[in-house]
């Protein structure tokens, strides 16, 4: 049953949810639910385009969508993502404004037994109150802003798909041009259309989003630097704080449960 044919079967609940799997590479066309939605990837990395705005969606972010807003997303990597679907004539007011933000333990927490156990299964007063607390948490959780990631060009794309697979490839731009059949000024020009950044950008940039996920495992930071192709874990720290503003490991003890 997709999303909206259980929206309709429960039309009479406040709130409704399913678990999404999707394989790499894997694109959910436009379309939109007549109820909010709350975007939660627990695994991988969605690219997602709410009307012309695109956004990234770590696995330790969220997207939160307002009823009937035309939405589009593609699987980064492998991906799992919990869709909670919030009825807009419930008593709980979500507001009409788009929202990705990062996702703390507690508000994790919420949105998983929101998943897990379904509060219409309690009394509609304690159904309100705990999705009054979901909608404070979102609104009061940090907006981010991530680089695109996904490239529109094939051969940008053929970089893309190895470095997804083994982020510590450490070709050149001239090796890369041979290997994709392009020459290195076609793919400086290519990523400054498609990302307003250079090559070496828009390769770091996947590699510090890719680590976001090895940050919630058991893994030192020195190990995590050198499973990216860094030199140095200080490297690797420096590089993260210019895009997330905080090292890993405030990051890591902030954000993740590990």
């Amino acid at each position: 049953m997709n999303a909206n044919e259980l929206i309709q079967h429960l039309s009479d609940h406040q709130v409704v949810s399913k678990i999404i799997d999707l394989p790499a590479n894997e694109v959910e066309e436009w379309h939109a639910h007549p109820w909010h939605q709350v975007l939660f990837p627990t695994s991988g990395l969605l690219q997602s385009n709410i009307e012309s705005k695109s956004i990234i969606v770590p696995h330790n972010g969220m997207l939160f969508i307002p009823a009937n807003t035309l939405h589009k997303s593609v699987s980064v990597t492998k991906t799992q993502f919990l869709a909670v679907y919030l009825n807009p004539q419930s008593p709980v007011n979500y507001g009409d404004n788009p929202k990705s933000c990062l996702v703390t333990p507690f508000l994790k927490e919420l949105i998983v037994f929101l998943v897990e156990h379904g509060l219409d299964n309690h009394t509609e007063q304690m159904t309100t109150s705990l999705l009054c607390v979901l909608r404070d948490q979102i609104a009061i959780a940090e907006h981010y802003e991530i680089p695109l990631l996904l490239p529109s060009d094939r051969r940008l794309m053929a970089i893309f798909v190895e470095l997804n697979q083994q982020p510590d490839l450490a070709l050149t731009l001239a090796e890369w041009a041979v290997k994709v059949g392009a020459s290195s000024r076609t793919l400086s020009r290519l990523c400054a259309k498609e990302f307003n950044q250079s090559f070496a950008m828009w390769r770091q940039n996947i590699r510090l989003v890719l680590s976001l996920q090895l940050l919630e495992k058991n893994i030192s930071i020195q190990n995590i630097a050198l499973e990216l192709g860094y030199q140095s874990d200080s490297a690797y720290i420096h590089a993260f704080k210019g895009l997330f503003t905080q090292t890993p490991s405030q990051y890591r003890k902030k954000y993740l449960l590990v």
